[in-house]
């Protein structure tokens, strides 16, 4: 008789932990307090690694945690130091080429150039410029000298870039059709900018946007990923010269624009206005400032709690010790702007540098105890951030000399490809 099949033992039960439902396990993923902490909990095991690597988990995920602040743009690159909590994310960026040069396709003439940042991507435009009696000439489609804007319009290549895994995306020309509806004699300004996609669910898409300010009206080009076709809106009801002639001229390195709980925002100087676009929508909406000369000051507009448009002002303490900083948080409610809280800064000479990864970042002036036998303060250079949700301030980095401001860099951006296996 043939002996019996060797008997094999049982499969042990699974952990009770990969019987979880994947609703739970995403709540649960969902209050992980950093990118580090999500990227340690895919390893664990394949089941985990599913549920972390969904397209609609991350989307989630990025709603919540915004991508830290990892550094600004200098020639090197500024990164978070210790004990910045954003410090740990920064190390990886060090010596990182966020030109995106060596990877984007050259052309004879050309020179590609970064326009904007938003989540993580770059959007760079490449323009021809001919050389001619040692200055640089700017020369349209047919040969004609024009100006800098129009001719940007009309001849530019656009791509976005993601720096960090390396890959781009060239966008098609604007079609001749609407390259026709701006007028050289018409065109005050021209802004090129990033914005969220129209498919929120997938954290591939992308949309470039590019505002035509025209003597009496707006144009707004929009590009989406999902279609590859660039759309225009008309706003007549908008004037240009009245309106966008207004903007407030920020000071060294703040961005003007924001991007506000879905509405992008610009401020309008004299006209005491904050001038919103709908993401959504598209349409474009105007808010009043507080009554007092706020145009005199320096403000950054902010997301508040439930939906609320904030806004961080800094003023000249001339009444402290050493006449110091202070930053005066409002917020918009019931049309109103209502004083919440007055944060003073442990700076002296501060410049609102700009808005990014949730942080507000500020350049001053800081004193720390010398270490010689005098009992003596001696006097930094460095830039300090502020939690914009919990108002805290810290030193993001402290330098030995003033340096020329940058943009700012948040990470870290989706892939502009699906992943593959």
């Amino acid at each position: 008789m043939a002996p019996p099949p060797p008997s094999h033992p049982a499969q042990p039960p699974e952990p009770p932990f990969l019987q979880t439902p994947v609703e739970l396990l995403e709540e649960i993923f969902l209050r992980l307090p950093t990118a580090e902490d999500l990227a340690r909990a895919s390893t664990a095991c394949a089941s985990f690694h599913r549920v972390i690597g969904g397209h609609g988990f991350l989307r989630r995920y990025r709603v919540l945690h915004r991508p830290p602040l990892i550094g600004m743009f200098h020639k090197p690159f500024l990164t978070a130091l210790p004990p910045h909590p954003s410090a740990l994310a920064a190390r990886a960026f060090a010596d990182f080429d966020f030109s995106c040069s060596s990877f984007l396709p050259s052309t004879a003439g050309r020179a590609w150039s970064p326009i904007d940042f938003f989540d993580g991507r770059a959007l760079l435009d490449c323009t021809p410029v001919e050389h001619g009696s040692g200055s640089a000439i700017l020369v349209g489609p047919d040969g004609e000298v024009c100006d800098f804007q129009y001719r940007e319009f009309l001849v530019r290549d656009l791509a976005v870039c993601d720096p960090v895994h390396r890959r781009y995306v060239l966008l098609p020309a604007v079609p001749g059709n609407l390259k026709a509806m701006v007028h050289r004699s018409d065109l005050l300004g021209l802004e090129t900018f990033l914005a969220p996609g129209d498919d929120e669910e997938d954290p591939l898409s992308f949309r470039v946007m590019c505002l035509a300010e025209c003597r009496m009206h707006l144009l707004l080009l929009v590009f989406s990923s999902l279609d590859g076709q660039w759309q225009v809106h008309t706003y007549c009801q908008w004037n240009a010269k009245a309106t966008f002639a207004s903007f407030e001229k920020s000071e060294s390195g703040l961005s003007y624009r924001r991007l506000v709980h879905g509405s992008f925002c610009w401020n309008l100087h004299f006209l005491n206005k904050l001038l919103l676009l709908d993401k959504h929508t598209l349409e474009f909406s105007a808010v009043n400032l507080p009554p007092e000369r706020i145009w005199r000051s320096r403000f950054v507009i902010v997301e508040a709690a439930e939906g609320a448009l904030g806004r961080l002002t800094i003023w000249y303490d001339q009444y402290s010790e050493y006449g110091s900083y202070i930053l005066t948080y409002c917020v918009l409610r019931n049309n109103h702007w209502k004083s919440e809280k007055v944060i003073p800064l442990p700076i002296s000479r501060a410049i609102l540098i700009g808005v990014a990864g949730g942080y507000l970042l500020i350049e001053g002036f800081y004193t720390t105890p010398s270490q010689g036998e005098l009992s003596q303060e001696a006097l930094k250079f460095g830039y300090f951030s502020v939690d914009l949700k919990t108002l805290q301030v810290e030193l993001f980095a402290g330098l030995s000399k003033s340096i020329f401001p940058g943009r700012l860099y948040a990470g870290f951006p989706p892939s502009l490809r699906p992943p593959t296996v």
